[in-house]
């Protein structure tokens, strides 16, 4: 796994303020996305050098799709948790209902176990992606698409079955996230947490060598992190490289 510590990398956040920048230009960077976001890799025109998922609920949901990616995409390195509790939860949670113990094949090179790059998973993707291309040798990381702002209300809810901590989707009405089909019809997914999220940016450790900044316009994450409005970090970083 050959990676440049010197060049900057982003982790793709899937907020709606996703739809406000042109992902395309990340192209030229290696950048880390998450869960469903695969949806929209052939909008973007490039399939991102990392994907990362940590949340069960949302793993069984999609496992089949991620272990195509693995050996469609072998430049991707995918670094997933595969709960070894997985045989607990009923075969409705299961991609097309087909219940497994252990959902990916590590025998893959491309697929890694994220425990043994991160000696600490915490429950919020968006900040495992930054320790986890910390962990892998970056020192410039910045972060767009993670609008910290996930409503949970009926208004929101209105297609949603809650079942415990799972939620299942019924329509593609997400507003969420940065596509109506993200959390869609068929899929389930993890309960969100907002204000653990934040807590979670705000008091986890980074190292002090690491320069985390913000491209995500009006996140609350702004209050921690420096934001530099998108565009003009690509045009600044292209008169520099």
């Amino acid at each position: 796994m050959e990676i440049n510590s010197k060049k900057t990398a982003f982790v793709i956040g899937t907020g709606p303020s996703l739809n406000t920048i042109d992902v395309k230009k990340l192209s030229d960077y290696h950048c880390v996305t998450f869960n469903r976001a695969y949806i929209a890799f052939d909008d973007w025109g490039f399939v991102p050098r990392y994907y990362l998922a940590i949340d069960g609920n949302d793993i069984r949901s999609i496992y089949k799709d991620i272990n195509f990616l693995a050996k469609k995409h072998k430049n991707t390195d995918f670094f997933l948790l595969d709960d070894p509790r997985n045989n607990i939860h009923p075969e409705e949670s299961f991609q097309d209902r087909e219940k497994k113990n252990f959902l990916f094949d590590y025998n893959e090179p491309n697929l890694h176990n994220l425990e043994l790059f991160c000696d600490k998973i915490l429950p919020n993707a968006g900040f495992m992606g930054v320790k986890l291309l910390e962990a892998l040798g970056y020192k410039n990381i910045g972060f767009v698409g993670c609008d910290c702002r996930y409503l949970d209300d009926d208004k929101y809810n209105k297609d949603i079955t809650k079942i415990g901590k799972e939620y299942v989707s019924h329509a593609n009405t997400d507003m969420n996230h940065f596509r109506k089909d993200y959390f869609g019809e068929g899929i389930h997914f993890g309960a969100p947490n907002p204000s653990e999220i934040i807590n979670i940016w705000r008091q986890a450790p980074l190292g002090s060598d690491l320069n985390v900044f913000s491209c995500t316009p009006n996140s609350p994450l702004n209050k921690f992190y420096n934001y530099i409005d998108f565009e003009d970090f690509i045009k600044k970083d292209k008169l520099t490289t």
